[in-house]
């Protein structure tokens, strides 16, 4: 937990500084938009090999080594901006590199995490989890905002690369706990990628579940992908406003998860909770678009933080829960590469915002979300049934 809040604060002042940094090179909401294309883009590349690796190391381990490479990556984009060369695709190019470790850390970290506390306190677990997540997304935004007034963003990389080298040296001596051990030789890496679609496929509620992500991962984050522009070219904020906003998701997110964490409630049915969390936050985004001041676009991007926190605490759950140790890596790779349409749909709605306007593309973008996913809900009955009923194979 303690990796966690320190790694997490510093990644969204990480964040947040380089999106003012690209915000402050170019009018476009379209290169505003590959921000998070590039950082999100090897997602939607490397989920299933991600998947693998986690099905045959030790989760720990590559949890602990993602820290090591955000040190030495961090250390490297600070030597960048001291030496001036701070141009858009050298940003990319960093953005793209943090966002592939980023990925390989919270799916080592989550799966080692459901091993340590089975099933009965996992949705706890994940609440705790998004309580680190969001709290140090809220403090580490605003705390962007403030940095870009007042230290050079080369001293602001140096302490970021530090704080992820003394992670790597903390998550030292932790135990493997459950780390799979298959019978034989390893698959190899088409056979098992094979493997894990066909168990996917073969229980609909995992299956519904990931085209759920996929779909909401598309159209349901353009209030995500989107904050920067309306922060620039919609409520004309400044650096400090500018942090607020991109905070805004963080504080509410966080609300939620607290009240899921705090309470020690059990969720029995995440796969119903995950179809009302996705088409509820398409509604929302609606509202979203219509902002026009720093103010109300907080809020509204707060509220839409506390929908997106349950969505993403019961697609997580859903897998975790329905899927047996040996096949839970290789799904929560297929989970990554769903969460890898979130670059493509941030891309198109850049696109698509700068034809015709960013409040007419994220009603778009949500309306179209919204039918799919209504589609998706009366295809798959099964995503609507308690995990302990969805499949034989759950264990």
């Amino acid at each position: 937990m303690g990796a966690s809040v320190a790694g997490h604060m510093v990644r969204f002042t990480d964040f947040t500084i380089s999106a003012w940094l690209v915000v402050q090179q170019t009018d476009s909401a379209f290169a505003v938009g590959l921000i998070v294309f590039f950082r999100v883009i090897p997602w939607l590349v490397l989920g299933p090999v991600v998947g693998i690796i986690l099905d045959r190391y030790s989760r720990v381990r590559v949890y602990r080594l993602t820290q090591l490479g955000m040190a030495i990556s961090t250390a490297g984009f600070s030597v960048a901006l001291f030496s001036g060369q701070d141009s858009l695709p050298v940003i990319y190019a960093y953005t793209m590199l943090m966002g592939a470790l980023l990925m390989v850390e919270i799916s080592a970290r989550r799966a080692y995490m459901s091993g340590v506390v089975g099933p009965r306190a996992l949705g706890t677990a994940l609440g705790l989890d998004m309580v680190s997540l969001n709290a140090a997304w809220f403090i580490g935004s605003n705390l962007g905002g403030t940095v870009v007034n007042f230290l050079d963003p080369f001293i602001a990389y140096s302490i970021v690369s530090a704080v992820f080298a003394a992670n790597y040296l903390v998550l030292r001596g932790l135990p493997s706990m459950l780390r799979p051990s298959p019978a034989g030789p390893p698959e190899s890496p088409y056979r098992a990628i094979t493997a894990g679609y066909k168990f996917a496929r073969a229980n609909p509620a995992i299956f519904a579940g990931l085209l759920v992500v996929g779909v909401n991962n598309f159209f349901g984050y353009a209030f995500e992908s989107m904050a920067p522009a309306f922060a620039r070219d919609i409520y004309r904020a400044g650096p400090t406003g500018f942090g607020l906003i991109m905070s805004a998701q963080g504080l509410g997110a966080l609300t939620t998860a607290l009240y899921i964490s705090l309470g020690g409630r059990r969720i029995v049915n995440p796969g119903r909770l995950l179809i009302i969390a996705a088409m509820t936050q398409a509604v929302a985004s609606i509202g979203f678009s219509f902002t026009q001041s720093v103010g109300i676009g907080f809020v509204a991007i707060a509220v839409l933080g506390m929908i997106s926190t349950v969505f993403a605490i019961t697609h997580t759950m859903l897998i975790l829960l329905s899927t047996p140790a040996n096949f839970r890596g290789r799904i929560m790779g297929f989970q990554v590469l769903m969460m890898g349409l979130y670059p493509i749909g941030s891309l198109s709605l850049g696109i698509t915002g700068d034809a015709i306007g960013l409040g007419s593309a994220v009603r778009l973008f949500a309306l179209t979300g919204l039918g799919l996913l209504t589609l998706i809900l009366l295809k798959y009955p099964e995503l609507r049934t308690p995990v302990g009923q969805t499949a034989s194979s759950t264990s």
